[in-house]
């Protein structure tokens, strides 16, 4: 009876791995639509000297908003609330406006998953322009890939089973004044919201934790309920990947906490929604103007898209 049950068990664990190895194989058809040739193109349009850096109110910062929602149009994404725009003014003078797209679930659900990355910057400051390609043009671009990858898998019906807000928060630079809007006029019920995934500094490889310059850090992870921890881990370290995944920010509570604090992802835990930061953290090119594309590693923020993507898909599963 127990050399039966010790079948039985070791057989189950193997369908379980081949399971997951097979469903796996099958993300990498979409993960796979986005390549560094594309990941750089849209860095390129979000940095361009057209757009002055994307200071809130500016209108470089409005040409960037535009290419925005056409990106979100070309690649299906809905209007949420009938329109991209969701728009205020901060402090009654500067007008912020997030552009928000919705991906609709497979099989109706009430339940949403909502990923953002801020699109402005510092902008023009005396004669000199601010790109902000890592903070935060790097986070956008990797925005757009997801919906691109989850919009291809949608057309083959394989997928979200949650529906999927994607947001370009505006305001980040004036005390996150478009994820807080955005968390204050929440227009479904806070509890149908399982998650909140922020992208906000993805593109370099200057500063690792440890010796793999190809890492990544996660933060938030002990908001999330608990079958979706430890997923990300499992994820970096498979062959394909192998991320440096670190969930301490240095080793350091007090910096983590900090961090975790200082961006868009706050607002929705503040508000008890589960939310993770994932970021390469800030550098000696961070609210400088030699925040530029040159400074990027593209195959390096490919890859981060690419496991983030895989994380996304497992919180769309069911507890």
């Amino acid at each position: 009876m127990r050399k039966s049950c010790a079948i039985l068990s070791v057989l189950a664990a193997f369908l379980v791995c081949t399971g997951t190895y097979a469903q796996s194989r099958a993300l990498r058809t979409y993960e796979n639509l986005v390549g560094v040739d594309e990941q750089r193109q849209m860095m390129d349009c979000l940095t361009h000297e057209l757009t002055e850096g994307r200071a809130s109110g500016s209108a470089g910062k409005v040409l960037a908003e535009h290419y925005l929602i056409r990106k979100f149009r070309a690649i299906g994404l809905k209007p949420w609330n009938w329109t991209y725009t969701q728009s205020f003014k901060y402090n009654d003078s500067i007008a912020i406006r997030n552009v928000v797209g919705l991906l609709p679930a497979t099989e109706p659900t009430d339940e949403y998953i909502v990923i953002g990355a801020h699109y402005d910057h510092l902008g023009r400051l005396g004669s000199s322009i601010y790109p902000g390609a890592d903070d935060n043009a790097s986070g956008v671009t990797a925005l757009l890939s997801l919906a691109r990858m989850f919009a291809a898998m949608k057309a083959d019906g394989n997928g979200p089973r949650k529906n999927l807000l994607f947001v370009a928060f505006d305001g980040k630079e004036l005390d996150l004044a478009g994820s807080r809007y955005f968390v204050r006029h929440l227009s479904v019920p806070r509890d149908r919201i399982k998650a909140m995934v922020n992208l906000d500094m993805l593109g370099t490889d200057l500063v690792p934790p440890h010796k793999n310059r190809e890492y990544l850090f996660m933060l938030g992870e002990n908001t999330l309920p608990e079958p979706y921890r430890g997923y990300m881990s499992y994820i970096c370290r498979r062959a394909f990947y192998k991320l440096d995944l670190d969930l301490t920010f240095y080793g350091s509570s007090r910096f983590s906490k900090m961090m975790y604090e200082s961006g868009d992802q706050h607002p929705f835990a503040r508000a008890g929604i589960p939310a993770v930061l994932f970021t390469s953290a800030f550098h000696q090119h961070t609210y400088k103007k030699t925040d530029t594309p040159d400074i990027i590693d593209f195959p390096l923020l490919r890859k981060r898209t690419q496991v983030i993507f895989h994380f996304i898909n497992r919180l769309c599963a069911d507890n």
